[in-house]
């Protein structure tokens, strides 16, 4: 309701305040009592309406009894308003009030979302205040609810009576005791009350002032709650307390019960934290895509004619094409014994193959194809096995890539870091050009580098175009010249830390893990929480993914947690060993080993 001045026809600007009529307060005989209003106030209501509120509690019955503003009532009657405003509890004039000179609480923290939720909502817990000699009115407590709500243009709080026996050592004891007996809401207990509100009828944009949120964040959560599989999910994680963040990247995978039951399974752990989430959430998203693109190749060939077969199917002589000697996948195009076979390597495409080289007229490597023999059962069950890990061992990978670029992105976005931060950035820097041990000179100019830098410095798809003109688009702020020098020797390490690195099996590759696991370590001096995959590589132990150990919950910026110095990072080349591992991976396998 609003509060409206109906006199002569004039109607004033609605006021914060719901109404009553004067006639239901009247018809009360203890409202009106036999006191004749002054005439300061009763001339003061005939031109502006009452103003502040009366004090009117309902009794027995829903009687409205005035507590406070019989005289306010008795002027109303006599200038002949319909309405006056009203007030459930207390309430007193902020600008009657004056705060504590010697107040306990340093910081008042007067942050955006709190002044909000005074703007949106008004102060709903009493300040605590006392009449000290001269009539000042001082606040002993809430001290932050009186300057907060100034900021929100409140001009009145409710307010109790300090205890008239209290001393001023019992003041500041006061301030100590309301602290302790203070307690927020939890993350879950947060999030139910919303979305009881919601329920109960409230607007997403009030509820969102209240609670000091993004509206887009209690549409989330309004969402995932109404939605019976999105939220057996968040119940079946026990007493894990969901960010609006996760809840958003549950109600991705609402169709996708193995997704939902993955991420829920990682909240659910023992001692989870939102870094666990955040690793699961990345290896289901990295599945998805990885489908996505699979599904579309397989349209792609299909529409264009070609034969698709699933590994089982093929003989003991089949082979990749980029296996053969003597012949590139665009010239064996035109082979009859062309067939696409899913690349479970990669995951997200399909690869060619030869049914049958000797037949077609192709050359083999040696020691494959049918004079290596027949193979047992129990071979196949361990090739089987063995691609299985590989695929799953690739597909944690690539979602450890993608969390920890996006940690590194946020590194160098934030405006303000830590000078022992930007102390460690620099030390980064200057070992990689000064004893130039990451590669500088033979990666930096090359493509994948440029790609991995555009993302890293935000650019779009036109300003990435062109590598000269990437310091033109970076932030010319001076301050920010180590994180900017920084994102170029992180893509630089990026672009070598390829797949290769986790592997142990055959196809390990020393010269790419050792740096690998380096430029981890520096990562981690700088706050980074290593994936489980990640870990393996700095333990220089083998992955296994049926066994992974918990992460360590992302505080986005923090400080290095060491200040040792960086690293040296001599890169084996091992040329023959390079090579012979090359020589059974195609050409432009670089990037994906």
């Amino acid at each position: 309701m609003t509060n409206t001045k109906t006199q002569a026809g004039v109607q004033t600007a609605p006021a914060p305040w719901p109404t009553l009529t004067v006639a239901e307060l009247a018809a009360h005989p203890g409202n009106v009592r036999d006191i004749e209003a002054p005439a300061d106030l009763l001339a003061d209501v005939k031109d502006n309406g009452v103003v502040e509120p009366l004090y009117v509690v309902r009794t027995h019955g829903d009687v409205p009894q005035v507590i406070d503003g019989f005289q306010r009532l008795s002027a109303a009657i006599a200038a002949g308003l319909e309405t006056v405003p009203v007030t459930p509890r207390p309430v007193i004039r902020v600008d009657a009030l004056t705060p504590h000179p010697k107040n306990a609480r340093e910081d008042l923290d007067l942050n955006a979302p709190f002044v909000d939720s005074l703007r949106a909502e008004g102060c709903r817990i009493p300040v605590k205040i006392q009449r000290l000699d001269g009539g000042v009115l001082q606040v002993n407590d809430g001290n932050r609810r009186y300057f907060g709500a100034q900021d929100a243009g409140l001009t009145h709080l409710p307010y109790e009576w300090e205890d008239d026996d209290r001393d001023e050592a019992g003041q500041f004891l006061d301030m100590i005791t309301t602290a302790h007996h203070r307690k927020s809401l939890t993350t879950a207990e947060m999030n139910q009350a919303m979305f009881s509100a919601a329920e109960a009828g409230a607007q997403v944009g009030r509820i969102a002032k209240a609670a000091g949120v993004r509206q887009k964040d209690v549409k989330t959560l309004v969402k995932v709650r109404s939605d019976e599989k999105l939220n057996a999910a968040v119940s079946g994680a026990g007493s894990y307390e969901w960010t609006f963040e996760h809840l958003a990247a549950l109600s991705e995978f609402a169709d996708d019960a193995e997704a939902l039951a993955a991420i829920t399974e990682a909240a659910a752990e023992d001692e989870a934290d939102a870094g666990d989430v955040d690793w699961a959430i990345a290896i289901e998203r990295t599945k998805r895509d990885k489908r996505a693109k699979a599904e579309a190749h397989r349209a792609e060939l299909e529409a264009a004619g070609q034969k698709i077969r699933d590994a089982e199917e093929l003989s003991e002589r089949a082979m990749p094409v980029w296996r053969l000697r003597g012949i590139s996948a665009e010239e064996h195009a035109e082979c009859k014994g062309l067939v696409w076979v899913f690349d479970e390597r990669r995951g997200d495409r399909y690869e060619p193959y030869c049914s049958a080289p000797g037949l077609y007229g192709h050359t083999v490597p040696e020691g494959t194809g049918s004079s290596s023999g027949t193979k047992t059962t129990a071979q196949r069950e361990a090739e089987r096995a063995a691609r299985a890990a590989v695929k799953k061992g690739n597909i944690d990978w690539d979602a450890a890539e993608a969390v920890r670029r996006k940690w590194i992105t946020d590194l160098i976005k934030r405006r303000n870091l830590p000078k022992s931060t930007t102390n460690a950035l620099i030390g980064h820097v200057n070992e990689a050009l000064l004893s130039g041990t990451w590669g500088i000179c033979d990666d930096l100019n090359k493509e994948p580098t440029t790609e991995i830098l555009a993302a890293f410095l935000g650019l779009n798809t036109q300003q990435a175009k062109d590598r000269t003109s990437f310091a033109g688009h970076a932030a010319k702020d001076p301050r920010r010249a180590p994180q900017l020098q920084f994102a170029a020797i992180a893509a630089v390490r990026e672009k070598c830390a390829n797949r290769s690195a986790w592997r142990t099996d055959d196809q390990h590759a020393p010269w790419t893990r050792k740096p690998t696991a380096r430029w981890f370590k520096v990562l981690e001096s700088l706050g980074y929480p290593l994936t489980p995959i990640e870990q393996s590589v700095v333990d220089e132990e083998p992955y296994d993914p049926a066994k992974k150990k918990a992460r360590a919950a992302i505080t986005s910026g923090s400080e290095p947690e060491t200040e040792q110095e960086p690293g040296t990072d001599e890169e084996s080349s091992e040329p023959e060993a390079e090579a012979e591992a090359e020589a059974d991976e195609p050409a432009s396998d670089e990037a994906a080993a």
